[in-house]
C-alpha cells in the first residue's frame, strides 16, 4: 500500500505543478499578497498623524501647548487655522486628521483655577487616527496640567521635587506584553497571511477529486491507487501537505525575516499546529471535493464556508462582544481556534500545554472532515467505485 501512497502522491505533485489555476493558488497569489501585505504595514506603527490648530488666546501658554502638540512624535502640526476658515473646509482641504480648538481666555482661565477644554475635533472616519489623536491629546494635555500646576505652587517658593506626589499621587506603570511596539506588521500581515494559506488550502483540496472526474482522469486515478480509496485520499493528502507546508514555510521563513516579525514562541509547538490546521482544511476539503461532483458548485460551498473565517475570528473584533449567532458562528470555523493556538505561541511564548485546548478543538473539525468524506463517498458511491470488487475500504 506504502507503494501506491508514494505513486499517488508522485501523480499530485505533477498534476498540482502542471495546472494553471492551482499555480496560481500556491505560487502567484501567496507570493504577490504576502509582499504586498508587509509593504503595505511595513512603516509598522501610526507616526506624524496630520493636525491642524486654531489658537483663539494666543498668549504664552497656548503658544507653549502647540509647541508640545508640534514636539509629540505622533502629531504633525501642518495647518494653523485663521478666524476665517472654516472647520469642514480645513479637515477636506488640508488632509488632516484631527484639529485642537484653544479657547478664548485660555491662559486667564488655567491662571484663576477655572477648569478650561480643549477642544479636540477628530475624523473618525477611520478609527485608528481618533483613537491615536485622543491619546496623544491625552498626554500632551496631562504634561501641560503637570507643569502649570507645579509652576503655580513652585512660585510659593515651595521645592517643585517635593510636590510630585500631590500633583500625579497616582502614576500608571503600564507593561505592554506581545506587541509592546504597537506594531500594525506585528497585528496584521500574520492573521491575514495564515488566514488565505487556509482558504488556498481548502480551496485547492476542494477540487481534488471532482476535477478528477471533470477531466475524465479518476480512472487512472483508480487503477494507480488499485482500487483502494484509502491509498487515494493519503496520497493526495501528502501532495497537498507539501504545498501548505511550502507556503508556511515562504511565510515563516522567508516573509517574516524580510519585515523583521520575530516569533516569540517555540517553533516545534507552531509546526505541530499548523500540520493539524493544514490538515484539517485538507481533509474538509475533500470532503467538499467528493460530496459535490460539479467542482464550481464545490468552490461555491468554500468559498462561502472560508470568506467570513478572518470577520467571525475575532481578530478584529472580540467575538464575545459579537451578537450570539456571530459567536456561535466562529466556533464552527477551524482558523478561530487556529488563530487563538497561533497567537498564543507567536506574541505570548505560552508553553504548548496552553495550546492544547485548540488542537482538541481541530480534532473535531479533523473528524469532522473525515465524516464528510464518508458521506460523499456514500452519495457518490456509483462515480467513486469503479470496480467495487477491487476496493478495500
Amino acid at each position: 500500500m506504502k507503494w501506491s501512497v508514494y505513486h499517488i502522491f508522485k501523480r499530485e505533485m505533477k498534476r498540482l505543478s502542471r495546472q494553471k489555476s492551482a499555480r496560481n493558488l500556491f505560487l502567484i497569489i501567496p507570493f504577490v499578497v504576502f509582499i504586498l501585505l508587509g509593504l503595505i504595514y511595513s512603516k509598522g506603527a501610526l507616526r506624524e498623524v496630520s493636525i491642524a490648530v486654531y489658537d483663539n488666546d494666543n498668549s504664552e501658554l497656548s503658544r507653549t501647548y502647540i509647541r508640545s502638540l508640534e514636539a509629540s512624535p505622533n502629531l504633525d502640526v501642518i495647518y494653523y487655522m485663521s478666524s476665517e476658515d472654516d472647520l469642514e473646509s480645513v479637515f477636506v482641504e488640508n488632509e488632516v486628521q484631527g484639529i485642537f480648538y484653544i479657547p478664548k481666555d485660555f491662559y486667564k482661565d488655567v491662571l484663576k483655577g477655572i477648569p478650561v477644554d480643549v477642544k479636540i475635533y477628530i475624523n473618525s472616519t477611520n478609527i485608528v487616527f481618533g483613537n491615536l489623536l485622543y491619546k496623544s491629546a491625552s498626554e500632551v494635555t496631562q504634561l501641560m496640567s503637570a507643569a502649570v500646576v507645579v509652576k503655580n505652587i513652585a512660585s510659593l517658593g515651595i521645592n517643585p521635587n517635593k510636590i510630585l506626589g500631590t500633583v500625579m499621587p497616582i502614576d500608571v506603570n503600564t507593561k505592554v506584553l506581545a506587541n509592546p511596539q504597537y506594531n500594525y506588521i506585528y497585528y496584521l500581515l500574520p492573521g491575514l497571511a495564515t488566514v488565505l494559506i487556509q482558504m488556498i488550502l481548502f480551496f485547492a483540496a476542494s477540487r481534488a477529486f471532482n476535477n478528477e472526474w471533470k477531466l475524465d482522469t479518476y480512472s487512472d486515478l483508480y487503477a494507480t491507487a488499485n482500487g483502494n480509496i484509502i491509498t487515494m485520499i493519503l496520497g493526495k493528502y501528502l501532495a497537498y501537505l507539501v504545498f501548505g507546508l511550502s507556503l508556511c514555510g515562504f511565510l515563516f521563513a522567508i516573509v517574516f525575516p524580510i519585515f523583521q516579525i520575530p516569533i516569540y514562541g517555540s517553533i516545534g509547538s507552531l509546526l505541530v499546529l499548523l500540520l493539524i490546521f493544514l490538515t484539517v482544511n485538507i481533509f474538509l476539503g475533500f470532503g467538499v471535493s467528493f460530496l459535490f461532483k460539479n467542482e464550481i458548485i464545490a468552490l461555491d460551498v468554500a468559498i462561502f464556508y472560508n470568506s467570513p473565517a478572518f470577520v467571525f475570528s475575532g481578530f478584529t473584533f472580540p467575538i464575545w462582544a459579537m451578537p450570539w449567532f456571530n459567536s456561535v458562528y466562529a466556533q464552527v470555523i477551524p482558523y478561530t481556534h487556529f488563530l487563538t493556538g497561533f497567537l498564543k505561541i507567536y506574541q505570548l511564548n505560552t508553553p504548548f500545554k496552553f495550546i492544547v485546548p485548540e488542537i482538541q478543538r481541530l480534532f473535531v473539525f479533523l473528524l469532522i472532515g473525515v465524516l464528510i468524506i464518508g458521506i460523499g463517498l456514500i452519495v457518490n458511491r456509483k462515480t467513486i467505485f469503479l470496480h467495487p470488487k477491487m476496493s478495500t475500504i
